[in-house]
């Protein structure tokens, strides 16, 4: 018999909704979906559910009345962690480490974390992101008085100032993609540079907001088609009479998707910088440690030695880690051929560029625009 299945799932993820959509078409099962979590569920007599436990009490009363009912519960948040329910959720702490090790491999030694507000969730990826290296820790909920939570004003000039004094280049890590857009816009307001100054790196990969910035917004992908696919078969063994299991399953993050907002390596050294910028705004020629050593008015030697100091690369290395970062940009993000792509960041040929972007990835461009093409959108 054909298992009915309820989710309650609000605001609607369409990443997690495909992986548990995906399981459903493979076990044949039928869904009901109930977005609007203030209503209790209508005329509706199934199996089991999928939930997404949220801060207020309402969505807890609606699960109590289907356990009342015994109807085997899963919960893909971890909002609630005093409410005892069967969970498929993302390793936040995980997520944490993964903004961490992004951060550390472009030399980033200031760190920040922004917040809206301050619950479990937010606690759990402060404590991965904190684990080896200390990090500012802005959170709005505790730095503004309630009555002046809501007031832009207020906002900007608290913000502004934590900016301002903070140290630079300063990688910061907010909790979600309307957190880092918060944190961008005041960038801009108070003209620092995204990334030169700052780096900011968002958590969920939505699309709709990280592409539509005036600095495109690198996160972290949550993974949670997966997720939803691994509640769902959590949720089936359930309906099968399988006990469940002590603890949560905890599912990673599938790795950051890279954009403008953290494409850059952090440097102390105001050459390094200089350097930095030169390579940045001349990939699409070709060019070497003379040229750019010219233009600074320094030293072939002199440049190296402090390049190497400062980032541990030489400048070869870091001129092919720009044009592969801004060819796998262009790979993701339009339909240029490889050697239209090859042209303009300096390839000698777009056999050069494959071969080197092989080397690199492990794969050719060819393959790593299809492995884009079929990624979730993760929002």
């Amino acid at each position: 018999m054909r298992k009915r299945v309820l989710i309650m799932i609000s605001p609607a993820s369409a990443a997690r909704t495909a992986g548990i959509a995906r399981y459903a078409r493979e076990h044949g099962w039928y869904l009901m979906i109930q977005d609007r979590l203030g209503y209790r569920p209508l005329a509706w007599d199934g199996d089991g559910a999928i939930v997404a436990l949220r801060s207020d009490n309402e969505t807890v009363r609606m699960v109590e009345r289907l356990r009342k009912r015994r109807i085997p519960v899963v919960d893909v948040t971890v909002s609630r962690p005093e409410v005892s329910l069967p969970r498929v959720t993302s390793d936040h702490v995980q997520i944490g480490r993964c903004a961490a090790e992004h951060f550390e491999e472009r030399n980033f030694r200031s760190l920040a974390w922004f917040s809206t507000g301050w619950g479990h969730v937010q606690k759990l990826r402060y404590a991965g992101f904190t684990e080896r290296s200390p990090a500012v820790r802005w959170v709005v909920a505790d730095a503004l008085p309630r009555a002046r939570k809501d007031s832009y004003a207020a906002f900007l000039k608290w913000m502004g100032g934590a900016l301002r004094d903070a140290p630079k280049p300063l990688g910061v890590l907010a909790y979600d993609e309307a957190d880092a857009a918060r944190v961008l816009d005041v960038a801009e307001r108070i003209g620092l540079a995204v990334p030169e100054e700052l780096a900011i790196l968002s958590i969920g990969n939505d699309r709709l907001i990280c592409e539509n910035q005036a600095v495109p917004l690198s996160s972290i992908d949550q993974n949670l088609e997966q997720g939803g696919y691994e509640a769902a078969r959590l949720l089936d063994r359930l309906m099968n009479g399988e006990p469940a299991p002590r603890k949560p399953i905890l599912v990673p993050p599938a790795g950051v998707a890279q954009r403008r907002s953290t494409d850059i390596m952090a440097s102390r050294d105001p050459l390094v910088r200089e350097a930095l910028a030169y390579i940045e705004h001349n990939l699409s020629r070709p060019f070497g440690v003379p040229q750019i050593s010219e233009a600074l008015g320094t030293t072939r030697n002199v440049l190296a030695k402090r390049f190497r100091a400062d980032l541990r690369r030489s400048i070869a290395d870091e001129v092919m880690r720009q044009r592969l970062a801004a060819a796998k940009i262009m790979l993701r993000n339009s339909e240029r051929t490889v050697r239209a792509i090859a042209e303009a960041l300096g390839f000698s040929s777009p056999s050069h560029l494959t071969n080197t972007f092989r080397a690199r990835t492990g794969m050719t461009p060819r393959e790593f625009r299809m492995t884009q093409e079929d990624a979730p959108d993760g929002l």
